[in-house]
């Protein structure tokens, strides 16, 4: 029976590839990878929040009503980040901070920190699947400035998705101008994905073979900021007063997760495809494609360059 299912699977690539996917994301960690960086993702955010209001504020504090509505901008921007979650409503949050740049100055670098450690995690999770030798990977000055333009991309795409995804949902648009809309906002996801993939991989890779990853992870996450949203006004609407903040709180913490899955799905899509690690052995017979994936997962953890190593004792 084994024996038929292996070689149905190999056969099919629509029974392959997936399984081919879903193997390498096993073999990868991938699920603990996900969650790492779904733990810096999560405590980076809170601080970013706090910088931008206070910037905000800092800026516009003469502007009473242009502040509150930047304000209200930015709780809609990201789903279950609601006025709740933060223990009162916008209009008090609303303060005049001059005088204490103290504030600003700690929680942008507190913002600073976490974010530095979310790239930081990613750009060793991407390297990991993509099975990029650790000598060959970001030293600490280049992984620094590499973060930081990564750091802005990631901000650039979670806020320009939530925006279109949030107008789709608040909004009654014609169908034509609501699909216009989510097209206009994968496009743009999947172009800082692009971008982000060739920044962080070690090592030269085409565009076309981080394409179907970066369409993944685009969609992905339009489709989660969109049911986000539908979740909160149905759902996180009648429970916040029943769970008080927690149930926002752990309403973002799945939508951060299920970003970082997705996306650590869609680069195992690219690696799989690009590297051909398809189709995979069902039983202990390998294959090429096997012996291929065992190549990739030992390589990656190389210190030096074949024949530079030191002597052995």
């Amino acid at each position: 029976m084994l024996g038929r299912l292996d070689a149905l699977q190999r056969r099919r690539a629509l029974l392959g590839f997936p399984y081919a996917v879903g193997k390498r994301y096993t073999e990868d960690h991938g699920g603990w990878l996900g969650s790492l960086v779904a733990y810096y993702g999560f405590f980076s955010l809170y601080p970013l929040v706090v910088s931008f209001a206070t910037v905000a504020t800092w800026l516009f504090k003469d502007e009473p009503d242009t502040l509150q509505r930047v304000l209200e901008a930015l709780w809609s921007k990201l789903p279950f980040v609601s006025d709740d979650l933060f223990g009162t409503s916008v209009q008090d949050k609303v303060q005049d901070l001059s005088g204490q740049k103290w504030v600003l100055v700690l929680s942008l670098l507190v913002a600073l920190w976490g974010g530095a450690g979310v790239v930081r995690v990613l750009q060793d999770a991407v390297n990991t699947i993509w099975g990029v030798p650790r000598y060959r990977r970001p030293g600490f000055a280049a992984k620094l400035l590499r973060g930081m333009v990564v750091f802005a991309l990631l901000g650039a795409g979670i806020v320009g998705t939530a925006v279109v995804a949030g107008v789709t949902v608040a909004v009654d648009l014609p169908i034509i101008a609501a699909v216009g809309a989510a097209v206009a906002n994968v496009a743009l996801a999947t172009g800082i994905a692009l971008v982000f993939y060739h920044l962080v991989i070690g090592t030269p890779v085409e565009t076309r073979a981080l394409l179907p990853g970066a369409l993944i992870t685009a969609v992905g996450a339009y489709a989660m900021t969109l049911l986000g949203g539908l979740y909160v006004q149905h759902v996180i609407a009648r429970m916040t007063g029943l769970y008080g903040p927690f149930a926002s709180t752990i309403g973002l913490f799945a939508y951060v997760s299920l970003i970082v899955q997705v996306f650590v799905i869609g680069t195992e899509v690219n690696v799989v495809r690009s590297k051909g690690l398809w189709p995979r052995a069902l039983g202990a017979e390998l294959g090429p494609p096997d012996l291929r994936a065992l190549e990739l997962s030992m390589g990656r953890e190389a210190l030096a360059p074949p024949g530079r190593g030191g002597p052995v004792a």
